[in-house]
């Protein structure tokens, strides 16, 4: 199965907030991927941030290397790109990776779900903010063509009587209520036993990207 999906958000927020919240400093950031994953209630796995960027002045990037949290997921080589231009009000960060495989759902009978090349980007100025995605070669996991905002998809266990192993959420997009001129796009987002009783707990986030307004 191949998916090619990019989708384009132009105003997410159309107006920032005279009054951002506290969130809101000007700091905005990007990270590849993360995890924090609990498997039979005894083995954690925890993965800061990858080639984590804050945009603390100028254009700052980073790199990294592949990382595997064995049985439990891997990401190939990721990268991101902030950038703060004070000058004309205007916040970019970018995250991208070269591969990712979601392997903790094998064993307890779920798939297991990869994507190829993606990208995770978002932007913010005195008029508002966006955020686009793409990503190439999703597997173990059906997407349409047309992706929506926060794409759903429910990983049902063994049995019709089995809560859901996990939920991925595809395109997941976060802004305040009552916005105030941020955004946080997870191009993906696997939260492990939703209802509770899983065998695999907590989350994976791949393609995290964060903008504020330039206060």
């Amino acid at each position: 199965m191949y998916r090619q999906i990019a989708l384009v958000l132009a105003a997410a927020v159309l107006v920032v907030n005279a009054t951002p919240a506290t969130a809101a400093t000007g700091s905005g950031t990007a990270s590849a991927g993360s995890a924090d994953v609990v498997v039979e209630g005894k083995k954690r796995f925890v993965q800061a941030p990858l080639a984590q960027c804050l945009t603390s002045g100028g254009t700052i990037q980073n790199t990294s290397k592949p990382v595997r949290l064995r049985g439990v997921a891997e990401f190939g080589e990721g990268a991101t790109k902030c950038t703060a231009d004070p000058a004309n009000g205007r916040i970019t960060v970018e995250a991208t990776g070269q591969r990712f495989e979601l392997n903790a759902l094998l064993e307890h009978g779920g798939p297991q779900i990869k994507l190829g090349n993606y990208l995770a980007t978002c932007a913010t100025t005195l008029n508002g903010s966006g955020a686009r995605m793409q990503f190439s070669e999703l597997s173990g996991m059906d997407a349409p063509t047309e992706l929506t905002p926060n794409y759903t998809v429910l990983i049902p266990g063994r049995s019709k009587e089995d809560p859901p192993l996990a939920k991925v959420v595809l395109n997941e997009i976060v802004v305040p209520s009552p916005p105030d001129g941020s955004i946080t796009l997870n191009l993906m987002h696997v939260i492990f036993a939703p209802n509770g009783g899983g065998p695999v707990t907590g989350e994976i986030v791949v393609g995290g990207v964060y903008c504020p307004p330039l206060v």
